[in-house]
C-alpha cells in the first residue's frame, strides 16, 4: 500500500429530506453522500443525496488541471434521498469526465433503467441518457469488487425496495456504510454483523429514537441509535457513526441522543457534513 492517506468525507447526513433551517447547521440538513477520496483524479462516492450537488461545486472552484475527472459512484438503493443530487452534479455535464455508476437491481429493474427512467422530463428537464459524460453501468451481484486500493464488498439490508451495505476496505483499515436499514430480521442482522466484523468505523442507518421506533415506525425500513450499538458491539468494531438522522431533529436533540448514546458505547459519534475519517 503506498503511503499516501484515503479520507472519507461527508457530504450529507440527513435520510428523507433536505432540511435546511437554522437548528441543523452542526450537523447539516443535506441528505446522505460519503466520498473517499485519494487525493488524485480518481473519486469514489456512496449514494448521491443533496449533499452530492455541494461536492461538485466543490470541484468546480479547482483549477482545472486539479480537478478530478474519474468518478465511481455506488447506489445503496434507490429512493430519492439518496439519488436527487446526481442530476445536478456538474461533471455529469462535462464530456471530459469518466463515469461509472454501481448498483443492484430494484423492483425487477437495472440501475441504468432506474435512473434513465428517473432523470428526463417530466421529472426534469435533462435526460441522464444524453449527458455529455455518457456515464457507463455496473451491475452489483453480490461479488467484491476491487478498484485502486479498495476492495468494495456488499451484504443485503431490510429495507422496502431492497438496500446494499458497503464494506470498503484498504490494508487493514476498513469503513463500513450501512444507510437505510431496519433492525429485526435474525438472518440479515447477523450477515451485516459479519460484514461489519473488526471495522475501524460503522456508519449505522439511526433515524428514529428507540421509543418513537417501538410506538410508531415498525416497519418504516429504519433502526435507532440503540440497535447500532448492539450492531457496534457484536461486529467488535473501533467506532460508531450514527447516521441517516431524522429530519425533524434540531442539533440539540442530536447532540441529546449522542451524550446518551456514549453511555453504552463511549467510541459513538454523529455523521455530520465535512466530517473526514482516514482510510
Amino acid at each position: 500500500m503506498e503511503n499516501h492517506k484515503y479520507i472519507a468525507r461527508f457530504w450529507g447526513a440527513r435520510g428523507t429530506i433536505p432540511c435546511p433551517s437554522s437548528d441543523k447547521l452542526r450537523f447539516g440538513g443535506n441528505t446522505s453522500c460519503l466520498q473517499i477520496d485519494p487525493g488524485g483524479s480518481e473519486q469514489f462516492i456512496f449514494d448521491c443525496g443533496s449533499g452530492f450537488r455541494n461536492f461538485g461545486a466543490s470541484l468546480a472552484k479547482l483549477e482545472s488541471e486539479k480537478r478530478p475527472r474519474k468518478f465511481h459512484i455506488f447506489f445503496s438503493h434507490y429512493h430519492f434521498d439518496h439519488l436527487e443530487g446526481l442530476p445536478l452534479f456538474g461533471p455529469l455535464y462535462d464530456e471530459r469526465s469518466e463515469i461509472t455508476i454501481y448498483g443492484a437491481d430494484s423492483c425487477g429493474l437495472q440501475v441504468q433503467q432506474i435512473l434513465e427512467r428517473l432523470i428526463r422530463p417530466p421529472y426534469f428537464p435533462v435526460t441522464l441518457a444524453d449527458v455529455p459524460s455518457q456515464p457507463q453501468y455496473v451491475q452489483l451481484t453480490g461479488d467484491p469488487i476491487q478498484l485502486a486500493e479498495l476492495k468494495i464488498s456488499t451484504a443485503p439490508l431490510n429495507h422496502p425496495d431492497g438496500c446494499l451495505s458497503f464494506r470498503i476496505q484498504r490494508g487493514e483499515r476498513s469503513i463500513v456504510y450501512a444507510t437505510d436499514h431496519e433492525h429485526g430480521i435474525e438472518k440479515i442482522d447477523l450477515g451485516l454483523i459479519e460484514h461489519a466484523k473488526n471495522a475501524d468505523h460503522l456508519i449505522y442507518d439511526a433515524t428514529y429514537e428507540p421509543a418513537e421506533y417501538e410506538e410508531m415506525r415498525r416497519g418504516w425500513g429504519h433502526s435507532t441509535w440503540y440497535a447500532a450499538i448492539q450492531t457496534a458491539l457484536a461486529a467488535q468494531v473501533k467506532n460508531l457513526l450514527l447516521f441517516h438522522h431524522h429530519p425533524d431533529y434540531s442539533d440539540e436533540e442530536l447532540a441529546r441522543v449522542i451524550e446518551i448514546a456514549q453511555r453504552e458505547f463511549p467510541a459513538t459519534a454523529a455523521s455530520y457534513e465535512g466530517l473526514e475519517l482516514e482510510l
